[in-house]
């Protein structure tokens, strides 16, 4: 049968629009199905990110979805067992590999996510409508940036606006998830919230000098504190610090002339600073700039030698992360002094992991970190809780807490008492108590019965009524708190190596091994002034070690005489 077009015109142009619609329609409903299906792909969800501080209050309303976001995604390391055994075995004296530390390069290859792993993540970020500004150099960190609506999208969460104590805050109010796919690959993602607030520790005032021992405006000196804790037998035999270099962790700039004024004040010779800047960061005082000279000086004030490298980021979660990681992986300073910190409750378990996986890559390198534990007392989150700061909390980071100090006449040391301090309107005292995050270390085996992380380690001096002399803001003044604590024993730390690798022998390493040991076996010089009297608002000294403060304050000379003792 023969067709023609003409006859077949009509029924054929229906027919024709009959197909179009159909398969718009079954178009649609395979897109709609796909789109169902993206939607509802398996993923995996991050928990801990939520601080467990947010449970007691309630958020208020959606947070600004224009509002720009900077985060860091932090990925899952590889051989993290092996890690922990490798950790272990550098500070165990019976170990083939006791104080044999490796090298980031070593670190890369071995423990750090693998390239193939890190490119998939970026891309499907990318992918996403996130713009990735960095990845890390030991792949551990990949940074992005986005608007909140983009972030709640990409993380599947509703992030809100919170009244914290009159501070608003923001925090998604669900944990964050991903594609299934990433769920062994990626660990945390820092900045869907700024609860944490990063703060130093220092309290300052201006008081009357009244003593030999005491500054222009009173609080002690560099020869008072070397004589207190006798640091001079290392001093005088030329261990300053020459050849070591200490890292600063800080979250603000400060003023190099207030510095510089206090080296020439007591004799200190040259500046030996110098900035490593990270996430645009720029060296600008802002209001925490006095912490950041505090701790310039009174390193300067312990290991005078030492050059001193001042890591600046900003005052963020995801500037913290990268902080920490970029001196870590530089890898040139074996000593770091931390000085800022947040309640452990405000961190969330996630985060403190991911800073944690940091950390282990540090002290796998042989370095020793050095946080101040607080000035809250017992209660790190200025509330009724029971609390410890993080990072001291960290059981690869070495917690300083606080004193009160007394000296002699001659600036010897007389007797020492926990801190605390409820004159005012805000209480202080040094921080220490039981960490919520981390099982108890090995080195604190048969210290303490908790099951969990003890803190602090060590203590000196924070007490603000004997503080230190510092310049700072243009003008002398005290100040005190376990932020001028933890730089002193990073001094300590820098000139012990210096005369540890002066003989051929391991350095401090990652100082638990070190100080612990110290403490656990008898020695043939007395390493610590152990504080039996005062408490820090709830725990109380004692005998031995203590919540208040820890194994006690430092000899110098006699823990670096031991230390070689036990090498030799």
């Amino acid at each position: 049968m023969k067709l023609t077009t003409r006859k077949w015109s009509l029924p054929v142009t229906v027919f024709t629009l009959l197909l179009l619609v159909s398969a718009m329609v079954a178009a649609q409903t395979v897109g709609g199905h796909l789109a169902a299906s993206a939607s509802q792909a398996p993923r995996f969800t991050m928990r801990g990110h939520i601080a467990p501080v947010l449970k007691q209050y309630k958020p208020m309303h959606a947070a600004n979805e224009q509002q720009p976001m900077n985060l860091a995604l932090s990925l899952r390391l590889r051989n993290e067992a092996e890690l922990d055994a490798l950790i272990a075995a550098q500070n165990n004296p019976n170990s083939s590999l006791y104080h044999h530390y490796i090298t980031p390069q070593y670190f890369e290859q071995r423990f750090a996510p693998d390239q193939q792993s890190v490119q998939r993540v970026a891309s499907y970020l990318r992918d996403s409508g996130l713009q990735v500004t960095g990845i890390s150099s030991n792949s551990q960190l990949i940074n992005v940036s986005g608007s909140l609506s983009q972030v709640e999208k990409v993380f599947n969460v509703a992030i809100s606006d919170y009244n914290i104590d009159g501070r608003t805050a923001y925090a998604p109010t669900s944990e964050p998830s991903l594609p299934a796919e990433f769920s062994n690959v990626v660990l945390n993602v820092s900045g869907l919230d700024n609860v944490a607030r990063y703060h130093h520790y220092s309290h300052s005032t201006v008081q009357s000098s009244t003593s030999a021992n005491r500054g222009p405006a009173g609080g002690y000196t560099p020869s008072t504190l070397r004589s207190a804790y006798n640091i001079n037998p290392l001093l005088d035999a030329g261990f300053n610090g020459q050849g070591q270099s200490v890292a600063l962790f800080e979250l603000d700039g400060y003023v190099p002339g207030d510095v510089n004024t206090y080296l020439q004040q007591y004799g200190l010779g040259a500046p030996r600073y110098s900035n490593v800047l990270v996430d645009g960061a720029k060296n600008k005082a802002g209001s925490g700039a006095p912490e950041v000279e505090l701790d310039m000086e009174i390193l300067s004030a312990i290991a005078p030698k030492a050059t001193q490298k001042v890591y600046i980021g900003p005052n963020t979660a995801q500037g913290a992360l990268d902080l920490y990681n970029q001196i870590v992986t530089d890898n040139t300073s074996k000593v770091v002094s931390i000085s800022w910190g947040a309640c452990e409750r405000e961190t969330g378990q996630s985060l403190a992991s991911a800073m944690d996986n940091v950390f282990k890559q540090g002290v796998a390198q042989g370095q020793a970190f050095f946080a101040a534990s607080g000035d809250s007392g017992a209660y790190a989150c200025d509330d009724s809780q029971l609390g410890v700061d993080y990072p001291a909390s960290d059981p690869h980071v070495v917690g300083v807490g606080g004193t009160k100090l007394s000296v002699n006449s001659d600036g010897s040391y007389a007797d020492e008492s926990a801190w605390s301090d409820t004159s005012s309107s805000r209480r202080g005292g040094g921080g220490g108590g039981i960490s919520q995050y981390f099982k108890r270390p090995a080195y604190q085996d048969g210290i303490q019965t908790s099951r969990y992380r003890a803190v602090p380690d060590i203590s000196a001096d924070a007490d603000l009524r004997s503080g230190y002399s510092v310049f700072i803001q243009g003008r002398w003044s005290v100040i005190g708190g376990t932020s001028a604590s933890a730089p002193l024993w990073a001094g300590i730390a820098t000139n012990i190596n210096q005369y540890l690798t002066s003989q051929d022998m391991p350095t401090m390493g990652s100082g638990h091994e070190a100080l612990y040991s110290l403490f656990t076996t008898p020695q043939p010089y007395a390493p610590y002034h152990d504080v039996t009297t005062g408490d820090n608002l709830y725990y109380g000294a004692k005998k031995g070690y203590d919540l208040a403060t820890g194994m006690g304050t430092p000899n110098a000379w006699n823990i670096a005489r031991d230390l070689a003792a036990s090498n030799s």
